[in-house]
């Protein structure tokens, strides 16, 4: 057999290989498990990803337990109207005898399913830069972005483990790379990664699935209620602080803040579809990325230089403007010489 016969067979083989290794590997993502007999619980669905799974589910045939701020807010009051089997539950996750009553109602409305899966979807986000940021928005945000996690999952970790069941935590790419004037939310979602890593590696050992779904911007409620937060949270900030940045620094931060927004995603179906697959696939990821080719460069960035990464965020934030403490600093001469810059704050 001449050495061209030989070359086409084996191409041949790894072509075929090939194809019945993709085959394969969509009969894997693709298996799903039958909703008969399962729960799920889910928080945050007054509005958003929250609401709109909570609906795909129910349709799927889940026992929906539906998390609310709100139990009379409009969108729980859409969620009840929507179908009868759909329990909505007051459940603001940093207050803990609202997680404990919740529980009482989830155990006792079961009706012979088991809670097969909890998802983690309440948050909050603020835009702002940290100095004119406001302590009890960064507390807020941690109570809830972190800590309603962290006390939900304890809470129900229990019945989980019972069932080999899977906690699905909605995350951020703001959680793998920090964006400039989301300190606090970028500080929540980190931790709330770092958690769900850990808890993962923990819950092997019980086939319990631990779960990240860590989607871009998109266009929901959450994006909404922060488009106006800079401009409050710059009025009520120290006038010394707003005097260091000024206002043509505060007028950058709306600009940048508004080209943000302009990039958001309006398809959140994207997401949903991502939180779909990770309640009902057999094998589900442990981490969905949307949109998905945002995740190759999110990895791909975060493993740059750290220089590298802050210079190409500076420009994608596009705050070119010096704060008025930097433009003013050669005006003190001894401060200068002295390695000091003159603040109002000081």
């Amino acid at each position: 057999m001449d050495s061209w016969s030989t070359d086409l067979i084996i191409g041949t083989t790894l072509f075929v290989s090939f194809i019945i290794f993709l085959f394969y590997l969509h009969l894997y993502q693709t298996k799903t498990i039958s909703s008969v007999s399962r729960a799920v619980l889910i928080t945050g669905c007054d509005t958003g990803f929250g609401h709109q799974l909570a609906i795909r589910l129910d349709t799927e045939g889940y026992k929906v337990f539906a998390g609310c701020l709100d139990v009379n807010s409009e969108g729980a009051r859409k969620l009840q109207s929507y179908s009868q089997t759909l329990t909505i539950l007051q459940l603001d996750v940093t207050k803990s005898d609202q997680i404990e009553a919740a529980k009482v109602i989830v155990v006792n409305n079961l009706m012979g399913n088991v809670l097969w899966a909890v998802v983690n979807n309440a948050g909050l986000a603020s835009h702002a830069q940290f100095e004119w940021l406001p302590k009890t928005t960064f507390e807020r945000m941690i109570q809830v972005n972190l800590m309603g996690v962290v006390n939900v999952t304890r809470e129900f970790l229990h019945l989980i483990r019972a069932n080999k069941g899977r906690i699905i935590n909605i995350a951020s790419m703001a959680g793998r790379t920090a964006i400039p004037g989301f300190t606090a939310y970028s500080a929540s979602k980190f931790a709330v990664i770092g958690f769900s890593d850990s808890l993962r590696r923990e819950m092997k050992h019980f086939d319990v699935k631990v779960i990240t779904i860590e989607p871009s911007l998109y266009k929901t409620g959450l994006s909404a209620h922060f488009i106006l937060q800079n401009d409050v949270f710059w009025s009520i900030a120290e006038p010394a602080v707003r005097r260091d940045y000024g206002g043509k620094f505060f007028s950058d931060t709306q600009l940048s803040r508004n080209r943000l927004l302009n990039r958001a995603r309006k398809n959140i179906d994207e997401v949903i579809d991502c939180c779909v697959h990770s309640v009902t696939a057999a094998y589900p990821s442990k981490r969905y990325v949307r949109p998905r080719h945002l995740q190759i460069f999110n990895d791909f960035f975060n493993e740059m230089f750290l220089d590298f990464q802050d210079l190409i965020l500076y420009y994608i934030t596009g705050i070119y403007t010096k704060p008025d403490m930097m433009c003013h600093e050669n005006q003190d001469i001894e401060h200068h010489m002295l390695g000091r810059r003159r603040s109002y704050a000081t």
